[in-house]
């Protein structure tokens, strides 16, 4: 039996979801020890386990996630492992008490987000032990092909030209994740005193990623004491990300004729700064956060396609990355149904919507889907079962504001 599921986000300080981690794993566990039968289950971790970009820990130091390779900066992903194998430790003790008891085998791939662990083996040592209870020296590969279950793996970000890596190099989104989301409620801090106000946390949870502007312009007008520093913090940072040497330079290398990725980055961070107090232009806005979304999860279907195509005896491609699940059918290859899916995220959602009046509005939710891929004997005769849900722990803060 093949489990698949990524995206799960583990930080060593960012507030995570209402439900544990721990309590999660248990709630999933439950239902795969009904079905796995007596032999072992493999669980692959597809992407994103662990959160070392976006870590505050970044700016107690010069050095960002998004720097060249140097002792500082191996040192700094070794502090956030420990400190969020610390903090998660409960999650990964029932891991581990599986794996001990033959009912568990890891896989582990590398995402954007912990891309970072390449060059940290200590840090993957100290992982794989608390996962398995194994000390030894272990690699994370980008991919793996599952050949028994005609599957192959990897992380979504393979097709998003933000965060794509192919040499394991930094990103534009790795700027991104540092320089806007984590930075933005720190900053906001220091011109409020709003201490008790969790929510300018949510920010890291926001999806899709290219709806954090409507997002910041939301919490202004949920309380109006905010909306001059809220945008003011939005426009400087956004100012001072172009200036930083590694976005030029990654802004130059992207230069081609047209409307190329760096343009594209460009105009809509720009626009957001100009428009995100411009309460007209939020319905719109909206329409095209979704718009852009739905083109990007067509996007990584058709990529995952062409790896079928050119990878013989193989049905499946599965991938994470932009927090949505998703199940699309790819047609026929060698003669039997192929499908690409995307395993969605352990952790918590705000999802963009807009209401009656146009502006926009968020849902939060802890979310958690897996892909169970079973073998050729299963008593049921089932191929593969594919389960997403979502949990709401209370209304949103927003909507009790809002409430007459």
């Amino acid at each position: 039996m093949l489990i698949l599921v990524s995206d799960i986000h583990l930080t060593d300080a960012l507030h995570g979801t209402a439900i544990a981690k721990s309590d999660t794993f248990e709630r999933f566990w439950t239902r795969i020890q009904a079905a796995r039968g007596k032999r072992a289950a493999i669980l692959c971790f597809t992407g994103d386990l662990f959160d070392i970009v976006r870590s505050p820990q970044w700016f107690d130091g010069a050095t960002r996630p998004y720097h060249e390779t140097s002792s500082e900066l191996i040192e700094c992903i070794e502090r956030i492992t420990d400190a969020i194998l610390l903090r998660e430790k409960h999650f990964f003790d029932r891991i581990r008490k599986h794996v001990r008891r033959g009912e568990l085998e890891i896989r582990y791939i590398l995402g954007n987000h912990d891309r970072l662990l390449q060059l940290a083996p200590k840090a993957r040592r100290k992982i794989w032990l608390a996962m398995t209870g194994e000390d030894r020296d272990i690699e994370f590969p980008q991919e793996l092909e599952f050949r028994d279950h005609g599957v192959l793996a990897y992380h979504g970000h393979v097709s998003d030209s933000i965060n794509q890596s192919l040499d394991g190099r930094a990103t534009i989104g790795d700027a991104i994740g540092s320089e806007l989301i984590v930075r933005f409620p720190r900053e906001v801090r220091k011109v409020v005193d709003i201490e008790d106000y969790p929510e300018l946390d949510d920010i890291d949870d926001v999806r899709p990623i290219y709806a954090v502007p409507a997002w910041v312009r939301r919490q202004g007008a949920i309380d109006r004491s905010l909306l001059r520093p809220i945008g003011d913090t939005w426009a400087g940072l956004v100012e001072d990300f172009f200036s930083k040497p590694f976005v030029k330079d990654w802004m130059k290398d992207k230069r081609r004729f047209g409307f190329d990725t760096g343009k594209r980055l460009r105009l809509l961070l720009e626009l957001s700064t100009k428009r995100i107090m411009a309460g007209a232009h939020d319905q719109r806005l909206t329409r095209v956060y979704k718009i852009i979304q739905h083109n990007f999860d067509g996007h990584m279907a058709r990529h995952g396609a062409k790896e079928l195509a050119r990878r013989k005896g193989l049905r499946f491609v599965v991938n994470g990355h932009s927090h949505f699940a998703s199940m699309v059918p790819l047609g026929n290859f060698a003669g039997v149904p192929a499908a690409y899916f995307n395993t969605g995220t352990w952790r918590t959602v705000h999802q963009i919507g807009y209401d009656i009046g146009g502006r926009p509005s968020f849902l939060a939710y802890d979310a958690m889907t897996y892909l169970v891929f079973f073998p050729d004997d299963d008593d049921l005769g089932r191929d593969y079962e594919w389960w997403t849900g979502a949990m709401v722990a209370q209304r949103s803060t927003e909507d009790t504001k809002d409430a007459p």
